[in-house]
């Protein structure tokens, strides 16, 4: 009898053994190809299936009290595995996504696609009506030499080409230069509008993009919000900070009124601390830091780099021994000597920019309401300037006070001085006899007198 119920038991153990493998694989399946309650009704059902199984192994001669801990040694496997496919579901799903490649809502994805556009080797100026900016709002990105994709949506490829062969073949005489450069001119107009069709008919019908694009406001800038625009600025404020031995020695051209010293001086200390205003490349950093430019250094040059249309400038360019150095001899006569300033106009750091940069373009920007007609660069410059008025305000009130306050305090004073009235001769005498007479009623109280 004790061997039969071994033997039972062995099988039965055999057959747990087997459903819990098959609990593992499925559990070890992507998170994708089931649910929580799914995988939970799936694996009660297995293991009733062999628990009806093991039942109809055990025979007759089985005891009440085996069977009944073979039960619970099978239940308690259930509870225990249920839990962990619950987790396992749970840890799945909490992962991160990407967003989808449909998403028109989303900046950071078109900025994304933008940034494919930046390399001038791979794409070519164009028109405006088929610029960067109007390929990348569509979901297309550059991929190759003028060739667009539509990445993770439809994946057709276009080539973009707006070059028209102009020459002349050797034996022709050109004898109306005008009328060709119209046809030409019309030519490309042509092909502009061709390619500015297939922005949207170059998706198949079944894609996304084919149906909506992004936003004409999806390029703005948040410089207006605070929270947003003085962590940035301070931030591009300190990486330029970092190259300040570049920058000392360019000349910039500065867009406004040259106030940018006062809003160094006057702007809270969240922004700018006084030992950062303390450095000598500190005023140009704020520059270009209120122009969008933050500084960099690759390959252990130090550049200027726009995040928002993804220009960069190499400041060797425009050093004083550089510039000096690739002077032409006839550009000094009589040996009159060039100066800097003189050689070169200096940076201008508003034109340098993309012609589709918000910082430069106005109309990338889409600025409502009373900074509507103004770049991203005027209206932080605006914005900056009414925070460090706020800024100043509020402190000269503070100051003020605390001087008003020491004022009336000495005011009081000199008052409580001036309001005693004059007391005439009478009357001191009067007050003086009245003071010995006090003190001598005192003095007589400490005389003791001793009986012999």
């Amino acid at each position: 009898m004790p061997e039969a119920i071994a033997t039972t038991k062995r099988k039965f153990y055999k057959a747990l053994d087997a459903f819990t493998n098959r609990s593992q694989t499925s559990l070890e399946a992507p998170a994708e190809a089931r649910t929580s309650s799914t995988a939970g009704a799936a694996s009660s059902q297995a293991f009733d299936e062999a628990r009806e199984r093991a039942r109809k192994r055990l025979r007759s001669s089985t005891s009440a009290t085996s069977l009944a801990s073979l039960t619970q040694i099978g239940s308690t496997l259930q509870t225990s595995k249920a839990p962990l496919t619950v987790r396992s579901v749970s840890k799945s799903s909490d992962k991160t996504q990407p967003p989808p490649n449909f998403s028109p809502w989303s900046q950071e994805l078109f900025l994304a696609r933008l940034q494919s556009f930046s390399s001038v080797s791979k794409w070519h100026p164009k028109p405006d009506s088929v610029n960067e900016v109007v390929w990348a709002k569509r979901g297309w990105s550059c991929v190759d030499v003028n060739t667009v994709a539509c990445r993770g949506g439809c994946d057709r490829r276009i080539l973009v080409d707006l070059h028209v062969d102009s020459k002349v073949t050797s034996g022709e005489v050109d004898d109306d230069d005008d009328e060709e450069s119209e046809n030409l001119t019309a030519l490309e107009t042509a092909l502009a509008e061709k390619y500015q069709s297939l922005v949207v008919q170059g998706h198949s019908e079944s894609c996304l993009w084919f149906k909506a694009g992004c936003k004409d406001d999806i390029y703005r800038l948040q410089v207006v919000r605070p929270s947003i625009w003085q962590p940035e600025l301070r931030k591009r404020f300190l990486t330029l900070l970092d190259i300040g031995d570049a920058i000392t020695g360019v000349t910039i051209q500065a867009p406004g009124d040259g106030s940018a010293r006062l809003l160094l001086d006057d702007l809270p200390i969240a922004i700018i601390s006084p030992k950062e205003r303390s450095k000598t490349a500190s005023k140009k950093a704020l520059d270009l830091a209120l122009c969008g430019w933050r500084g960099s250094v690759e390959s252990g040059n130090q550049l200027l780099h726009c995040d928002a249309c993804f220009q960069r400038i190499g400041l060797w360019m425009y050093q004083p021994e550089y510039i000096a150095s690739h002077r032409r001899p006839d550009e000094a006569a009589d040996g009159d000597e060039i100066t800097t300033s003189e050689d070169h106009s200096g940076l201008d750091i508003v034109e340098l920019h993309r012609e589709h940069c918000p910082w430069r373009s106005a109309d990338s920007q889409c600025a409502t309401g009373s900074l509507h007609g103004l770049n991203a660069s005027q209206i932080l410059q605006k914005i900056a300037t009414t925070c460090a008025r706020d800024h100043r305000r509020r402190s000269d009130d503070k100051s003020r006070h605390v001087a008003a306050a020491q004022d009336d305090e000495r005011d009081n004073d000199h008052a409580s001085a001036s309001e005693r009235p004059a007391v005439s001769r009478e009357e001191v005498a009067r007050q003086d006899k009245e003071r010995e007479s006090r003190l001598r009623k005192l003095k007589n109280l400490f005389n003791i007198k001793r009986r012999a």
